[in-house]
């Protein structure tokens, strides 16, 4: 458990030491979301996908194994961080769109046109 963790005792303080953990390892915690579900610069983030990747990041990195709704009260409390971090852009009260560019599809440039070569003349 990072030494941020260690020692505290109260539900309440531990929800907000985790969402303050989460934001202030941002990179890392959206690259573990990466491996667990598609995202992409400029894609929809859902509310269930960031809660369930939440709780199993919670349980993985900080040994920590959260209950269902103090999970999704975190998610929330993340995602309105990220909203004023300019990371996330509210849709609506359960979706985002992602602006993180370091998480761009790497661009691909359409295929050079070969020149029309003339047909072989016929004998």
């Amino acid at each position: 458990m990072p030494k941020q963790m260690q020692g505290l005792t109260s539900n309440e303080g531990e929800r907000m030491n985790e969402s303050e953990y989460i934001v202030t390892n941002k990179a890392e915690f959206l690259k573990y979301l990466k491996s667990r579900f598609p995202l992409v610069h400029d894609s929809n983030v859902f509310l269930r996908d960031l809660h369930y990747g939440l709780m199993s990041y919670v349980e993985e990195v900080l040994n920590n194994k959260l209950r269902y709704l103090d999970a999704e009260k975190i998610a929330y409390a993340v995602a309105a961080e990220l909203e004023k971090q300019g990371i996330f852009k509210k849709i609506d009260s359960r979706t985002w769109l992602l602006n993180y560019p370091e998480f761009a599809l790497p661009r691909v440039a359409p295929p050079a046109k070969a020149a029309a070569q003339p047909a072989a003349a016929q004998p």
